[in-house]
């Protein structure tokens, strides 16, 4: 198979090799259980464009963000999770955030949030417990979650390992989904890696004038509106504190920062103008 990334060729071992291949083992796990959870954040645009090319320069992340939304967060479907969490999926609980799980492979540190895309009942709002039958969970509330709706798709990777290969659907935000989450997430915090993903996923994980169609067919619902209201502000001008931070994150220097900041101000551009 053409389309197969390989493990010991395309990812060396690595702590985000080891994030990598639990999420495949978590989305694999879930997918036995029926049980239906949206991977979100940064693994996104890397998991998108490794489903379209089989390769990826997306600087990988660091923990893995599963979104459990309506139907996964029923009761008993509660009790199967933390089940699962603590057993055949073998996470503890972070003593530090309630949300958190974590594991330890081959001395790597792998962390599991779980989060929910319900609305904040008071603004400083942040985590809800959600109870199942006989037990419970806390969820991380997720800037602009309630607004995802079904933005949603699923994208396959094949994953080769010698002769045998194993394919993975995993469920993701589309470009409206991942464009709407990712801008509301920058109204509450300023890291670099947020406006990275967004540059980076409109450049490399998805054809622009494709991000563009799906904006302009989904205009009408007020989130999507104010997303794309927010491309154009954060990514107006070349000296835009935004794009400063995609350079930052990136590592540019020198005469090449002028010359990457076009580049990232075209594309955007690209997605939002006109809209």
């Amino acid at each position: 198979m053409a389309n197969a990334i390989e493990l010991t060729k395309d990812f060396p071992a690595s702590r985000e090799r080891a994030v990598l291949l639990e999420l495949l083992n978590l989305m694999r796990t879930l997918e036995q259980e029926r049980i239906e959870g949206v991977i979100c954040g940064g693994w996104v645009p890397f998991l998108k464009e490794l489903a379209r090319h089989s390769q990826t320069d997306h600087s990988m992340s660091l923990d893995i963000d599963l979104l459990l939304r309506a139907k996964a967060r029923e009761r008993e479907t509660i009790d199967r999770i933390k089940n699962l969490l603590s057993k055949s999926l073998g996470f503890e609980t972070s003593r530090a955030t309630p949300f958190r799980y974590e594991k330890s492979i081959d001395g790597n540190v792998v962390q599991l949030d779980l989060l929910a895309d319900l609305p904040r009942t008071q603004e400083d709002e942040s985590v809800r417990k959600v109870y199942g039958t006989k037990t419970s969970l806390d969820l991380c509330l997720v800037d602009g979650g309630e607004d995802l709706n079904d933005h949603v798709e699923r994208i396959q990777i094949n994953f080769r390992e010698g002769d045998h290969i194993q394919t993975f659907e995993i469920p993701v935000p589309d470009a409206t989904g991942f464009i709407v989450l990712k801008t509301t997430v920058c109204r509450y915090r300023e890291k670099p890696k947020d406006p990275y993903d967004i540059y980076y996923y409109c450049r490399y994980s998805e054809d622009p004038d494709i991000i563009r169609q799906m904006l302009t067919t989904s205009l009408h619902e007020p989130a999507v509106a104010r997303a794309v209201e927010a491309l154009k502000r954060m990514f107006k001008h070349e000296d835009s504190k935004w794009v400063e931070m995609v350079l930052d994150h990136m590592s540019v220097t020198g005469d090449a920062r002028d010359r990457e900041a076009q580049f990232v101000v075209r594309t955007v551009r690209r997605v939002s103008d006109g809209l």
